[in-house]
């Protein structure tokens, strides 16, 4: 515990900057508030004369409820549909090799990134995780804004635009979804913490045969075990949610200061580029589920579309597309993302 408490007396100032940021950017609408805001304030304040620092032993805890929280989103109804779902499931994860190859190769290409980065920066979905885990990935402070950048910039992109596409083809339509209401009662606290037990000794079991990543893995199958067989409807309330996403966008930011403006810029503009190229290859795919399966040409874009999940359910509930269509397909690319990064990792470190 006192090994925390000195953690957060070094990284105060970030947090509470990541605090701000996040607050600031629910108001603009900004996807991901909490996590691209903190990240954005924080890589501000690097330009400035004020000295901020995150300390990395948040890393672990942050991982591993990260994990617990992408494994809250399993539920059985899931399970239930897959069956009906086999030509779009496949149609989708050869769209993500697809549109990692081509994404990869024009960063390679163009941009000149090395090829683990370029992979890395390239792949349709998984932001959150890539964050997480971008340690891992490298260790040099520029590579680490050619991946990150690329990726935030792909995010904010994707959910901008998607929206103009389904106004051009349907017209305005007002979202409305409804809330619900949880009581966080003591079950459910003990609950939370014998899933994140679980998740952090099947951690120290994958670690041992050095998989990348082994948090968020270890806390995805420990629990989203429990979760799918809904054993437990345990999960973490909004605010601690944000808050998790804050200390994550906050050591980002930190992560990041030094990188010249013009490199945040040139990383933006082909993190956009690369986002027409993903947007494209989704409707080609899109396209041939209509031809081929009768599948409803704007349910599969919007399923295949790499945005931010809840952006991409708000619209599907707006213009009547079966939500549980989106998510799963949107599961489907993270999950299979996020199994691929410790290969792809693996892969290049052998080279």
């Amino acid at each position: 515990m006192k090994q925390y408490l000195v953690a957060l007396k070094n990284s105060y100032k970030s947090i509470i900057i990541g605090i701000i940021g996040g607050y600031v950017a629910t108001f603009t609408k900004l996807p991901l508030p909490w996590l691209l805001g903190a990240l954005l304030a924080n890589l501000f304040f690097s330009f400035t004369s004020i000295k901020i620092t995150f300390d990395k032993k948040f890393f672990l805890p942050v991982l591993l409820i990260i994990g617990v929280i992408i494994a809250g989103t399993f539920n059985i109804s899931l399970l239930e549909k897959i069956h009906l779902w086999i030509f779009s499931s496949i149609a989708m994860i050869l769209c993500t090799i697809v549109g990692t190859i081509f994404t990869a190769v024009y960063l390679h290409k163009v941009c000149n990134f090395k090829k683990v980065v370029s992979v890395i920066a390239g792949l349709p979905g998984a932001f959150v995780v890539i964050a997480a885990t971008l340690n891992e990935i490298t260790s040099n402070k520029k590579e680490q804004g050619q991946v990150i950048i690329p990726q935030a910039a792909r995010v904010l992109f994707i959910v901008l635009f998607v929206p103009f596409v389904f106004v051009a083809h349907s017209g305005y339509q007002d979202i409305n979804i409804g809330s619900y209401q949880i009581d966080y009662n003591l079950q459910y606290f003990f609950e939370l913490i014998f899933l994140l037990v679980i998740s952090h000794l099947l951690s120290l079991l994958l670690e041992k045969f050095a998989i990348p990543s082994a948090p968020i893995l270890a806390a995805m199958i420990g629990a989203g075990f429990f979760y799918t067989l809904e054993i437990t409807t345990a999960r973490f309330p909004p605010f601690f949610i944000n808050m998790i996403f804050v200390f994550l966008g906050s050591a980002i930011g930190c992560r990041l200061n030094g990188i010249a403006v013009k490199d945040i810029l040139f990383y933006s503009f082909h993190g956009a580029i690369i986002s027409v190229i993903l947007l494209i290859i989704a409707a080609f795919f899109a396209y041939l589920l209509q031809i081929w399966f009768g599948f409803n040409f704007m349910a599969a874009f919007l399923s295949f579309a790499p945005g931010g999940l809840h952006e991409m359910i708000i619209i599907s509930a707006a213009y009547n597309i079966d939500p549980i269509f989106v998510s799963y397909h949107h599961f489907l690319r993270l999950f299979f993302i996020i199994f691929t990064i410790p290969f792809i990792l693996k892969f290049f470190r052998k080279k």
